[in-house]
């Protein structure tokens, strides 16, 4: 991202900005067959259709305001706008199983 998108993304974003970025630059944005899955510090979150499973997600934001997303959704637009998105041709049903 250039210095300009990062600044704009933490103006409009604040910390949730700043988490995305981070997992994007840490290559934490994995597409499987199924979902975009984000790889979070403590569990994995998957990211369709706009909308997180996350507990920011379901408890903190507003589903009206196109502005007010969690960090994963963050992360999986900059991931998928800067072709920063790890592929993987498996199903992460599958993959989840291991974990």
């Amino acid at each position: 991202m250039t210095p300009g998108a990062v600044e704009s993304m933490l103006a409009l974003h604040d910390d949730r900005g700043g988490r995305a970025i981070e997992a994007v630059s840490e290559g934490r944005v994995k597409q499987y067959q199924d979902f975009t899955v984000v790889v979070g510090h403590e569990d994995e979150y998957v990211v369709e259709d706009g909308g997180c499973t996350c507990k920011d997600t379901a408890y903190n934001l507003d589903p009206e305001n196109p502005n007010d997303r969690c960090w994963h959704v963050l992360a999986v637009a900059i991931a998928e706008r800067i072709g920063e998105v790890d592929h993987h041709e498996m199903w992460y049903s599958e993959v989840r199983e291991f974990l």
